[in-house]
């Protein structure tokens, strides 16, 4: 792909890797939010995680603590063992949620959140964008699946994929400036979608350190596929594909029959 693509390049690109996926994994549905405080958790864990990391994450927090207040209410340390030594992020996450919890009951003195039902969908992401460490990714999430806003939450695994695509450059835009970008790229009718299937190609295949090119359905037109050096055959594959070694073998098998 061109170092000069424009706009309209990028967001046609965009949304032919979102019909190619589309192809492969189906229709995806509109995340259900039950209880705007787990959804928000939820948010908070997934990034760097799998969906079975994160649902097994929320099954520990319900077990070892009392409810949503009881978790805010307690230390990063405890939160932390919950989740496990092999939750990514585990320190940052359990240092962030109750960090967020504590902020909004501060505010509202409630844990229900039911002021979501009486503000705007962009007034939901300013809030949330407003509060002590609470990412852009996160208060996208929340204002997108809590309040209907058009967000396109971008954390590593979303800026990873499409930084490898050439729909986005993670080394040059900051996180704001990719969802700004994305949201004015995508229709609004299509953007949970773009970004659920974005985020499934990331958990299946698109992995941090070792990618699966070889399955991925956009390979094809995958820009990071073309520069990722082809590994060099072994000499024993080589000379087996060459057929190196047997003029000697016929020559012995003659020598034999001479005598």
């Amino acid at each position: 792909m061109s170092a000069v693509a424009t706009f309209t390049d990028k967001a046609r690109r965009l949304d032919r890797v979102r019909l190619i996926l589309k192809r492969r994994y189906g229709e995806v549905q509109r995340p259900l939010v039950t209880h705007p405080v787990e959804h928000a958790a939820r948010a908070i864990l997934s990034e760097g995680a799998s969906r079975a990391q994160v649902d097994r994450a929320v099954e520990r927090l319900r077990r070892d603590f009392v409810g949503w207040n009881d978790l805010r209410v307690s230390r990063p340390r405890e939160i932390r063992e919950s989740l496990g030594a092999d939750f990514p992020d585990a320190a940052y996450k359990a240092r962030v949620i109750p960090r967020l919890l504590d902020q909004v009951f501060k505010r509202h003195n409630s844990m229900v959140w039911d002021f979501l039902e009486e503000t705007g969908k962009l007034q939901t992401r300013v809030y949330f964008e407003g509060l002590e460490e609470v990412r852009p990714f996160v208060a996208a999430t929340i204002a997108r699946d809590c309040a209907g806003a058009h967000a396109f939450p971008v954390d590593r695994d979303v800026a990873r994929v499409l930084g490898r695509l050439g729909v986005l450059d993670p080394q040059t835009q900051s996180e704001p400036q990719m969802q700004t970008f994305l949201e004015r790229a995508v229709r609004s009718s299509r953007i949970g979608e773009a970004h659920q299937l974005i985020k499934r190609l990331a958990e299946d295949l698109c992995l941090a350190d070792a990618p699966r090119c070889g399955r991925c359905p956009a390979s094809a037109m995958c820009p990071s596929v073309e520069r990722r050096p082809k590994r060099k055959p072994s000499k024993r594959k080589k000379a087996k594909r060459t057929g190196a070694g047997r003029p000697k073998k016929r020559t012995k098998a003659r020598a034999a029959r001479k005598k």
